[in-house]
């Protein structure tokens, strides 16, 4: 697989960016990009495209975020 391809299956399978780093074993910040990417050519939705509004508010705890969350530029960890 690519590293595309492995960062949004394991996003979509409700993991948050910083565990897809440790699990790939790549630095998170590569792994927000290629989200960014995917958010961007429409492969996943961010919690706020996904929701229909600019922002979240709060966010749940990372081992608690929905995939739509992955890509969110509010979320972290």
């Amino acid at each position: 697989m690519s590293l595309l391809a492995d960062v949004v299956a394991a996003s979509g399978r409700g993991l948050g960016p910083a565990t897809v780093a440790r699990e790939l074993g790549v630095d998170v910040g590569l792994v927000a990009t290629v989200l960014d990417h995917a958010a961007r050519v429409g492969l996943v939705q961010t919690s706020s495209s996904a929701l229909g509004r600019t922002g979240c508010g709060t966010c749940p705890p990372a081992d608690a975020r929905p995939p739509a969350c992955a890509a969110c530029p509010l979320s972290t960890g």
